[in-house]
């Protein structure tokens, strides 16, 4: 499937610029507002002007009407590319999934108001073993190096300020990164990240679904709500994302991931768009293939 992009308009742009300009000299007429005020209405106006600019905003647009699949059982039915060319990524919005599209037998997952799903199929190369992959998947220290393409800001950037393996579901409980043996024994592990955009520490929970001979499935689950100042953007289970490896030869690994996130506030999707989240879920899968996430070219340049 090929994503088609719309070119945005340019018409809105001077009048939010002169909209942010008349706003800020209108604050600074006024510093007898108590400063809760200020505070509360800069958030209110910052609001507005993300959603704005998200709305013309480059768009990805579904080319084919095809339901998201998942290798639950069988995980030859897919088509997926060769190896270490690029990934395919497919796009449902709400609108694309229909009413009659739910989530396959082998997740637990509703599909809430607002949703959108992502799927990314790859090949990559590697000579690690099935303990060799649970390693790289609990590296989670290593995500300080995963960057991707930033629709907002047109380059590469971080996609994570910090980010550590908890101990328990809770901020401050930091430990060292988990090894394939504590992956093996299917208990629910936690960590905690920090997105680039909201920079609100945000506690998930990773779980072994499965795990055979050359075959390992991964599900990770945010345990708190997705915040933005004083916004919950998603609730707590909201976002959830199944990663399916499975060992093609000595050599080479297939990869699949889907994505899920329904019951998104109108906030959501205009602070976190489409197409950045194509760009977010490449990302995650060159970290895990072991290939520099910011490698030319992006797969979703606006």
């Amino acid at each position: 499937m090929v994503l088609r992009y719309k070119q945005p308009g340019t018409g809105n742009k001077s009048l939010i610029r002169n909209e942010i300009t008349r706003r800020g000299s209108h604050a600074m007429r006024n510093q007898c507002i108590p400063r809760t005020a200020k505070f509360l209405g800069a958030v209110v106006v910052w609001a507005l002007i993300i959603f704005a600019l998200t709305a013309i905003n480059v768009r990805p647009v579904v080319a084919d009407a095809v339901t998201p699949r998942l290798p639950c059982d069988i995980p030859t039915f897919l088509d997926f590319p060769t190896v270490d060319t690029p990934p395919v990524v497919e796009v449902w919005t709400s609108t694309t999934l229909g009413t009659s599209w739910t989530p396959p037998p082998c997740t637990d997952w509703e599909v809430g108001s607002n949703s959108l799903v992502i799927t990314l199929a790859g090949s990559f190369s590697s000579t690690n073993d099935t303990n060799g992959m649970l390693n790289r998947i609990g590296n989670i220290s290593g995500w300080d190096s995963v960057r991707y393409w930033s629709i907002t800001d047109k380059k590469w950037t971080p996609l994570f300020l910090n980010n550590t393996a908890l101990t328990a579901p809770q901020p401050g409980v930091a430990r060292g990164d988990f090894s394939a043996n504590e992956i093996r024994r299917g208990a629910p592990l936690y960590f905690l990240t920090s997105d680039n955009r909201s920079r609100k520490e945000m506690v998930s929970q990773l779980l072994l679904k499965s795990i055979a001979p050359g075959r390992i499935v991964i599900e990770t689950t945010n345990v708190t709500p997705i915040r933005w100042f004083l916004f919950e953007l998603a609730p707590a289970g909201a976002t959830r994302t199944l990663y399916f490896l499975d060992r093609q030869n000595a050599a080479s690994w297939r990869f699949y991931s889907m994505t899920l996130a329904s019951q998104r506030s109108i906030f959501f999707s205009r602070f976190i768009t489409d197409a950045s989240y194509v760009n977010r879920a490449v990302a995650m899968f060159r970290f895990i293939a072991n290939i520099p996430t910011d490698a030319e070219p992006p797969v979703a340049l606006q």
